[in-house]
C-alpha cells in the first residue's frame, strides 16, 4: 500500500509459470507447494529481506485449500518458526475494507458513491466537487500523504506516534493542482477521506464499522483493525517485518537519496500502523484474506447493484471507465480493487498489499474457483520483489495437478 509504486510495480507483472519445484513431478501437490515456499525463501531471503512466507491456496468454500509455511518470524536466531495463525499487515488489500464499509451504507439508502466531498466534508473546500466514486477508483487526483516529506519524517524521527485521520489528511492539504483531473493517480489520502465519510454517515467510528460490518459479519476471526496501537494479544502474532526499499518518494523530483533511507535495514513491527488506517492497516493471517476476497468476487458482501459499482473499472492509463481491460490497455482499477492482464495467465483480478515492511498478494482465478493469497515480512525494492514469481510457480503446480 505505502506508496503508489507498489500498485504500478505489481501491475507491470507477468506472472512466471516457471518450473514447479525441484520436488518429484509425482509427489502430491501440497508436497510441492511446501518445496516451492522454501525454495523461494532460501533464493529470496538475503535479496529481499524477508525471513518468511504463508501461502494460502482455496479451491471453493467449505474446501478443499493447502496452507503451507516456511521460515521464521524474524531474523533473530531464537524466533520460532511461521505457523499458522502468524499475522502481516494487509496493506492496501484491506482497501476493500473502506470500499465494503461505503457500499454497505449506499444499499442502506445513507450515501451515495456520486456524493461530493462538500456533502460530507465541507471543512475541505479545495476537493469540494470530488465524488465519493473518484476518490475510490483513484480518479480524484488528490496528493498521497505517504509519499510526503512531513510522512518520512514522521516514519523516521516519531515512528511510534499515533496519528488521526485529520493529521495525515493536513500532510497534503489544501494541495489540489490535480483535483480536476480525471485521470488516475494513486493517492492512499482518497481513503483516508473516504473512511472519514463511511463515519460521518453512520455515525460510528471507522474502527467500529469496520468491526461490525466486515471482521464479525464475515467471522474473520483471523483479522484485526485499529486505528491506533493493537492490543499485545495482536501485536505478539504480527511477523517481525523488515524495509529494504531505497527508492525516492513519488514527490521527490531530481532525488538522489530517499527520505526513506534512515528506515533501511529496520524491523519496523513496532511501528504505528496509524498512519495507514482507512488505506491500508488491518493486519490479518492468509487464510482470512483469502476467505474475505472470496466473498468480495462472489458477491456476497453487497446487494447486486453495489457490487456491480464495486467492479466497475477504470483504465490505469486515462483514468476513463473501461468495459474490461484487455491487450490495449491491459490495467484497470475499480473501487479498492486491481485487474490487468497477466502474461500467460490472461485478465485476473488480483491485488499487492504493502506497508513498509510488509506484503501480501492474492490472485483471483474465477474460472478455476481459486484464490492463492502470499505474505511475507519485507519490503524491498520494486525490481527485487519476486513474489508473484512463488504466485505463478504455485499456481503451475494447481494446475498441472488438475489436468
Amino acid at each position: 500500500m505505502v506508496p503508489s509504486r507498489c500498485v504500478a510495480s505489481l501491475f507491470a507483472v507477468d506472472l512466471m509459470l516457471a518450473a514447479a519445484t525441484a520436488a518429484q513431478a509425482d509427489s502430491p501437490p501440497t508436497a510441492r507447494i511446501q518445496a516451492a515456499l522454501e525454495a523461494w525463501l532460501t533464493d529470496r531471503a538475503l535479496v529481499e529481506k524477508v525471513t518468511d512466507i504463508a501461502a494460502y491456496i482455496n479451491f471453493g468454500d467449505p474446501g478443499p485449500a493447502i496452507e503451507a509455511f516456511a521460515g521464521k518470524v524474524g531474523s533473530g536466531s531464537q524466533e520460532p518458526s511461521i505457523r499458522q495463525g502468524t499475522l502481516f499487515q494487509m496493506g492496501s488489500t484491506s482497501k476493500s475494507f473502506t470500499v465494503a464499509l461505503i457500499l454497505k451504507l449506499e444499499a442502506a439508502g445513507r450515501l451515495s458513491i456520486e456524493d461530493t466531498l462538500d456533502k460530507w466534508l465541507p471543512q475541505y473546500p479545495a476537493w469540494k466537487g470530488v465524488s465519493v466514486r473518484r476518490l475510490l477508483n483513484m480518479t480524484s487526483g488528490i496528493p498521497n500523504y505517504s509519499e510526503t516529506e512531513a510522512m518520512s519524517r514522521i516514519w523516521v524521527s516519531d515512528p511510534t506516534r499515533e496519528l488521526t485521520a485529520e493529521d495525515l489528511i493536513d500532510l497534503v492539504y489544501p494541495t489540489c493542482d490535480r483535483a480536476a483531473s480525471s485521470g488516475f493517480h494513486y493517492s492512499n489520502t482518497n481513503y483516508i477521506l473516504a473512511g472519514m465519510i463511511a463515519a460521518k454517515a453512520a455515525g460510528q467510528s471507522y474502527r467500529d464499522l469496520v468491526h461490525q460490518m466486515v471482521i464479525e459479519a464475515f467471522g474473520l476471526d483471523g483479522t484485526f483493525y485499529e486505528s491506533g496501537a493493537y492490543p499485545a494479544a495482536v501485536a505478539d502474532r504480527l511477523a517481525h517485518g523488515y524495509f529494504d526499499n531505497p527508492a525516492c518518494a513519488d514527490n521527490q523530483p531530481n532525488c538522489t537519496r530517499s527520505w526513506n533511507l534512515p528506515l533501511m535495514g529496520h524491523d519496523v513491527r513496532g511501528m504505528s500502523t496509524s498512519w495507514a488506517q482507512a488505506a491500508g492497516g488491518a493486519i490479518a493471517d492468509a487464510r482470512d484474506v483469502d476467505r474475505w476476497m472470496r466473498a468480495v468476487f462472489e458477491g456476497r458482501v453487497v446487494p447486486p447493484k453495489q457490487q456491480s459499482e464495486w467492479m466497475a473499472l477504470a483504465s490505469t492509463k486515462t483514468g476513463g471507465p473501461i468495459a474490461d481491460v484487455s491487450a490495449d490497455d491491459p490495467r484497470g482499477f475499480s473501487l479498492g480493487l486491481g485487474k490487468a492482464v497477466l502474461g500467460p495467465i490472461g485478465a485476473r483480478w488480483f491485488y499487492q498489499g504493502e506497508t513498509l515492511g510488509y506484503r501480501t498478494l492474492y490472485v483471483w482465478f474465477d474460472h478455476e474457483n481459486l484464490m492463492i493469497t502470499l505474505q511475507t515480512n519485507s519490503q524491498p525494492a520494486a525490481g527485487a520483489d519476486k513474489l508473484h514469481d512463488l504466485l505463478g510457480t504455485i499456481y503451475q503446480i494447481v494446475r498441472d495437478d488438475a489436468r
